[in-house]
């Protein structure tokens, strides 16, 4: 037994049994973590085997060597260690390339020819390695068991080097594509990597290059593979960090990736029905349902309404067998141990970078709203992205004070003369043209733009106002629209009162019309606001009464001064006899509570004579006028138009 280097082999021994636990620590962090089902996954855990491998046959050569010289079995087991050891050592860097191409995600557009040409001098490689029993072309011992390096080594520290700076290469190409975290993961890879493998190269004796690479592969792990930031800890799917990062690779690469937007419309009805503590089972039950039809790292939830599927290397045939799978099972009940429910929903395919070509374009069809009562039939990505030109549109026209505040007519019933108007706010955009309010409004209060849309027309009004154009025309005031959002907000009251204030003009003169869609919500809220400014002089009407939001509760609990009915209500009582009793026994009731009443929706001779048999207070339609500019209402006004 050689005794000086037994001593000198410990100190190898304590650098592979080091790599050695690092190796193995890292690859049982990975099991616990269950993130092995990806390509990129699948890499990391080869090249930790490699290293894993080679420090175990290391260490047996390490202990075995002081022996070789007197035992042929210790000899034979050196050999052999070495063998092993070169063997899976030669696959390290190859595995490293394709680790990088993956992380980019570069390796999804290469064909399966261009990655078998790419393997070509690791296969060469490799069969020189196991040729060396028979040539010695790697390595060898001398007599003396001076282990001696061949041609063939120097041919394989060249194929390892160019597999290293071809990764570089391709991290440097995908710079853009991945997160910063993890570009300094694996250049702190490739420096720790580098720096151990040219230690051992220049002195053999410091056997640096498992140790280095085993701390390499451990720094990526906890950059690179570890994804507690990206899983949603609930469902066990890719959160919405994971989809943004995933995006951006797939855009930055030019990727064209499928993707399948599943948008649920009526989980917040399900969590009023069933208890917000099923708001979790609703999103498991449906991740669940998703990860029998394709893997786990397929599937995102960017918010509790959505879930998105990326479906690469998925054919069209493939593609529309998924789509039209899950469109059938949200027709269909969902059941849990605890409750059961239906799962109203939207599925939507589109392309990147072919139909949403941003992040922005993806977030928005992942996060915008569907209406409750908009045909699903009716809901495509086009419609989506008109859609979001639309709200864009608000967005900037609210930036530019762009609008335009029309008026139209309201008449008194006993002798159809003009009593006042109402403000309605118009929208036009070059390129989409005209936009109805009925469509806008509702976006703007979803994207929390309505409020600066009512001061908007607020301010314009007061400005009319103020000017006396409507006083010297014998207008007794005008009506303008206020979201009730905005009447929930804390110093609403406040604010309002400040901003007419501010322009001098009679609180009289403003008639606020709120259409109560939420107001069952906080009646006590809403009423103490409708209170205090009836009690400043300003008038007060319910708008839209019949239409479904509106309801009795809401009539007898906040003290309106004008109950406005929809044109629904009109028009079912013209053609038919349910409904005009209908018309006429709300009316009365109505003047009963001590309301006046206006009615919406006069459009021809026939709706006036039944408003008027029916004893309505106020009319408006365009049977007098519809809404125009300012300017012509000024016109008709000072025309005397009379409509008898």
């Amino acid at each position: 037994m050689d005794m000086s280097l037994a001593v000198t082999n410990k100190f190898h021994i304590a650098f592979f049994a080091v790599a050695l636990t690092i190796a193995i620590t890292t690859i049982m962090f990975t099991l616990l973590q269950k993130r092995i089902d990806r390509l990129q996954n699948k890499f990391f855990l080869s090249m930790l085997a490699v290293v894993t491998i080679n420090s175990i046959t290391c260490t047996i050569c390490a202990i075995a060597e002081p022996f070789a010289y007197d035992s042929d079995r210790a000899y034979e087991i050196l050999d052999t260690g070495q063998f092993i050891y070169f063997l899976f050592h030669t696959a390290l860097c190859p595995l490293l390339y394709y680790y990088v191409i993956s992380v980019t995600g570069e390796i999804r557009k290469r064909s399966v020819a261009r990655n078998m040409l790419c393997g070509i001098p690791l296969f060469v490689t490799e069969f020189l390695v196991l040729l060396n029993p028979i040539l010695h072309c790697v390595y060898y011992y001398d007599s003396y068991l001076t282990f001696h390096r061949n041609w063939a080594e120097y041919l394989i520290y060249g194929a390892a080097a160019l597999y290293f700076f071809m990764a570089m290469g391709r991290l440097l190409l995908g710079w853009n594509a991945i997160t910063v975290r993890r570009r300094i993961a694996l250049i702190y890879f490739f420096l720790i990597s580098l720096a151990g493998v040219m230690i051992q190269l220049v002195n053999i004796e410091i056997k640096t290059e498992l140790f280095a690479e085993a701390l390499a592969l451990m720094g990526a792990m906890i950059a690179v593979e570890s994804e507690d930031d990206r899983i949603d800890g609930d469902t066990g799917i890719y959160n919405r960090r994971a989809m943004q990062m995933d995006i951006h690779n797939y855009l930055t690469m030019k990727e064209k990736v499928p993707l399948i937007f599943i948008k649920m419309i009526n989980t917040e009805l399900i969590s009023r029905v069933t208890g917000s503590a099923n708001d979790d089972d609703i999103s498991r039950v449906t991740t669940d349902y998703l990860k029998t039809l394709v893997k786990r790292y397929r599937i995102y939830h960017p918010n509790p309404q959505t879930f998105v599927i990326s479906a690469n290397g998925f054919e069209a045939e493939a593609l529309d067998a998924l789509q039209k799978e899950i469109r059938e099972r949200f027709e269909e009940g969902w059941h849990t141990d605890k409750t059961s429910f239906f799962i109203d929903a939207v599925v939507l395919r589109t392309w990147i970078p072919k139909d949403l070509s941003t992040m922005d374009d993806v977030f928005y069809i992942a996060d915008c709203l569907i209406p409750a009562n908009m045909n699903k039939k009716e809901v495509d990505i086009s419609w989506l992205m008109w859609r979001s030109q639309v709200e864009r549109t608000i967005s900037d026209s609210v930036a530019k004070d762009a609008f335009e505040v029309y008026y139209q007519p309201i008449v008194k019933t006993s002798d159809l003369s003009i009593f006042g108007a109402e403000a309605l706010v118009r929208m036009e955009e070059g390129k989409l043209g005209y936009i109805s309010p009925d469509e806008f409004i509702p976006m703007a209060e979803q994207i929390g733009m309505v409020g600066r849309i009512d001061e908007f027309v607020l301010r314009e009004v007061c400005e009319f106002i103020k000017s006396g154009v409507p006083t010297a025309l014998g207008l007794k005031n005008v009506n303008v629209n206020l979201s009730v959002i905005q009447f929930l907000k804390p110093h609403f009251f406040e604010d309002l009162v400040d901003l007419v204030d501010s322009y001098m003009v009679d609180h009289k003169m403003l008639n606020f019309e709120i259409t109560e869609t939420v107001g069952s919500r906080d009646y006590h809220s809403l009423s103490n606001v409708v209170r205090k400014l009836k009690s400043r002089g300003f008038t007060l009407s319910l708008d839209d009464y019949g239409t479904g939001y509106s309801n009795m509760e809401a009539v007898f609990s906040l003290s309106f001064n004008v109950i406005k009915m929809d044109k629904a209500i009109l028009w079912a009582a013209e053609c038919e006899d349910h409904g005009r009793a209908i018309l006429q026994n709300t009316i009365h009731m109505i003047h009963d509570m001590g309301y006046d009443v206006l009615i919406e929706g006069v459009e021809k001779e026939e709706h006036l004579e039944l408003a008027r048999k029916c004893n309505a207070d106020y009319l408006q339609g365009y049977y007098f006028s519809k809404p125009i500019p300012k300017e012509d209402f000024i016109t008709l006004i000072r025309e005397g138009v009379h409509f008898d």
